[in-house]
């Protein structure tokens, strides 16, 4: 079966795995695991990348829906969204580390 197909949409395999690429991106979904709901220069303090990069970052993130974005009220709240990952692991990480039997029926 294509993977793509498995997760819904085509392309968000991809999306993920490239939000997943990147070392800051990785580095504020490991904040928002740590804390969710953080706001964005809560989120983003002590990256050592400026405010245009972070906000890019945080929206690549939210392109593969690894975050939701509440702009409501007093500013933007950050928060993760774990079904992504989920669906990657299952249709792609679990697929290629599940043991399978080999049965050898030659000499």
């Amino acid at each position: 079966m294509d993977t793509e197909t498995e997760l819904g949409t085509t392309g968000q395999a991809s999306r993920v795995f490239f939000a997943l690429s990147d070392v800051t991106r990785r580095r504020l979904l490991d904040r928002l695991l740590d804390e969710d709901g953080q706001r964005q220069a809560q989120l983003t303090a002590g990256l050592n990348v400026s405010r245009q990069a972070a906000v890019k970052h945080l929206e690549i993130l939210e392109q593969a829906h690894l975050v939701t974005v509440d702009r409501g009220g007093r500013g933007v709240v950050y928060r993760l969204n774990r079904f992504p990952l989920r669906t990657v692991k299952s249709a792609w990480i679990d697929r290629f580390t599940e043991h399978r039997v080999r049965i050898d029926c030659g000499p």
